[in-house]
């Protein structure tokens, strides 16, 4: 605008306009270089470095998972065998004639009585 149109300030005169605040933005990119995104890792490596060795933990703990059953369970079922015939070698030899197993006298641990 120059100063002999009709609207526009004197040039003389301080001019009274506000500035405009409106943010533009530039079309140009050529200023700007191109921002690569980063590629997000997909822990390959991670698992090749992890795989091998939890895999042979988990062989392992199968391992003496398998030969701690193969020792216990055995001598678990030798001592109750060896117990059950302790038990049954024992009431041969006790008196069974003051005891009558039929009257429920011991039937769910029953203080005995006494006989007079």
């Amino acid at each position: 605008m120059s100063a002999g149109e009709e609207g526009a300030a004197p040039d003389n005169e301080a001019s009274t306009e506000v500035p405009s605040t409106d943010i533009t933005t530039s079309s140009n990119t050529e200023d700007t270089p191109e921002v690569k995104p980063k590629k997000e890792r997909s822990g390959f490596v991670t698992a090749m470095m992890l795989g091998p060795p939890l895999i042979t933990k988990f062989a392992i703990v199968l391992l003496v998972k398998f030969l701690t059953d193969v020792v216990v369970f055995p001598f678990l079922i030798f001592y109750r065998f060896v117990k059950m015939s302790k038990n049954k070698v024992v009431a041969l030899f006790t008196s069974s004639s003051s005891k009558d197993g039929l009257n429920g006298d011991d039937v769910n641990g029953s203080s005995p009585s006494s006989t007079t």
